[in-house]
């Protein structure tokens, strides 16, 4: 039997019963209300700043530069500033530079692996005319002019020309006179003025590059070259290109710390962070290049995943001799390099995958070895790319099917290179297959076949079918 002091009251909010004490029958629900108002609006705030922050650190990352003149992007980066340091602080050790005019994350590499790239610069001599653009710079500051930041493209060319002569064969050197140099440097030219590094004062470099009579360009430096020529180290470069332009060397691992030696010690940084490095630069981290960063990734792969999605929205993907960074499709605005089913020399890049897997599952190619690499000869190159363009030729394009075969293969050389599933040929014709290959497979199939397998269609008509990653790689 309740006491006579207790009141039994009953509440109806949103259909369920609730006892209360005496004096709280409106007091509870008005509370319980507002906190759960707060919440809410802790909770949407919370959110936005997490938004906020991540489209701040993809920005960083996807963007050389960021120049005032995008102001939502230059705000929202400057906004999170020490935050963004902070976390490069921790994982990367780069530093984010940053003006009244422009913001950019100065990346330093660990591996001489290929990774971000421009569809504008195609070519080794068009990096470099960049290269050399820099050198021009940073002369004009050394010699006292750097307050005076307007220059002929003429006598840019005169200078580059120069100096690319010294210790070098003639082929090798500059010749403006030849339209293919008048090209490259119009592409570096043009990569820098994006940048927001170069800007047009008057005339057109077309007209310049086609050889228009009595043509000139002036050009002005802006504040965004000086933040270039800073990280611009011509000694590193020079010890860095004579390695990799050592045929020898092509197969070796690319870890610039062994590279250099105690040239440079300032290059010798912790494991993990090398790990951090090139996952981001890209394309892949392997085993084989830097087993110690690699064992380290391994050892924190669950902390550097949830970092990596918390930060970017990016996903870790580590297998036994590789970890890579996975995107969502259509999320990078970036210039991250992957194949895709789109152009001749994609296509035929995941078919040589496809055929390389089937050569060494079949035991008519050697196994891969203890980092997963496997280990070919040119001859065995040639010899598969001519049986799949016997049986794939036919679907790719008129300017593929116009050229020689030898001219195709070293397309494909250059694509599966960029995207860091091949290394060579050397000197000798040996080649090196790398464990991401495993990753592509693909196959042209007729329309219509999955539907109608014993269907009598004559068309010719064909798709490309990608089954997905080998996640067993």
């Amino acid at each position: 039997m309740m006491e006579e002091r207790e009141v039994l009251t009953t509440s109806i909010d949103g259909g369920t019963d609730t006892l209360q004490e005496p004096g709280t029958e409106t007091a509870a629900p008005a509370i319980a209300t507002t906190a759960g108002r707060i919440d809410r609006m802790v909770t949407s705030r919370q959110r936005t700043y997490t938004a906020e922050l991540m489209k701040a650190h993809v920005a960083l990352m996807e963007r050389e530069v960021i120049l005032s003149k995008h102001i939502d992007l230059f705000r929202l980066v400057n906004r999170h500033y020490y935050t963004l340091q902070k976390w490069h602080d921790e994982n990367t050790g780069w530093r984010i530079q940053r003006s009244a005019t422009a913001i950019r994350l100065v990346r330093q590499l660990s591996a001489t692996t290929p990774g971000y790239l421009y569809d504008r610069l195609k070519e080794p001599r068009d990096f470099a005319c960049l290269t050399w653009i820099l050198w021009y710079a940073e002369n004009r500051q050394l010699t006292g002019r750097g307050n005076e930041q307007q220059f002929l493209l003429s006598q840019l060319a005169d200078q580059i020309q120069e100096q690319s002569t010294s210790g070098v064969d003639e082929d090798a050197a500059f010749d403006f006179r030849r339209p293919s140099d008048r090209y490259s440097i119009q592409r570096a030219l043009q990569y820098l003025e994006d940048l927001g590094a170069l800007q047009l004062v008057d005339g057109q470099t077309k007209e310049w590059a086609q050889q228009a009579e009595d043509a000139d360009v002036l050009y002005e430096f802006t504040d965004v070259i000086r933040s270039l020529v800073s990280a611009f180290n011509p000694q590193l470069l020079e010890v860095v290109a004579e390695y990799i332009n050592n045929e020898e060397k092509v197969l070796q691992p690319t870890l610039l710390q062994n590279i250099l030696g105690d040239l440079f010690p300032v290059m010798a940084i912790k494991p993990l962070v090398r790990a951090w490095r090139t996952l981001l630069l890209g394309p892949v981290l392997l085993r084989y290049d830097d087993p110690e960063a690699f064992a380290d990734l391994v050892e924190h792969t669950d902390e550097v995943a949830n970092d990596l999605l918390e930060t970017f929205g990016w996903l870790l993907d580590v297998k036994r001799d590789y970890a890579c960074i996975v995107r969502a499709s259509g999320m990078s605005s970036g210039p991250v390099t992957s194949l895709t089913p789109f152009g001749t020399s994609d296509q035929m890049a995941m078919l040589m995958c496809t055929a390389i897997r089937e050569q060494v599952s079949s035991g008519a190619w050697p196994r891969p070895d203890t980092y997963g690499c496997v280990h070919v000869t040119t001859e065995d190159m040639n010899a598969l790319f001519y049986t799949l363009r016997e049986r794939y030729g036919e679907n790719w394009g008129n300017e593929a099917r116009s050229k020689g075969s030898r001219s195709l293969l070293n397309d494909v050389y250059k694509k599966m290179r960029q995207v860091g599933l091949l290394r060579g040929p050397d000197g000798t014709g040996n080649v090196m297959i790398l464990p991401t290959a495993a990753r592509y497979s693909a196959s042209y199939e007729r329309a219509g076949q999955e539907q109608k397998p014993a269907g009598k269609s004559k068309s010719k008509s064909r798709t490309l079918t990608l089954p997905g990653l080998d996640e067993s790689a």
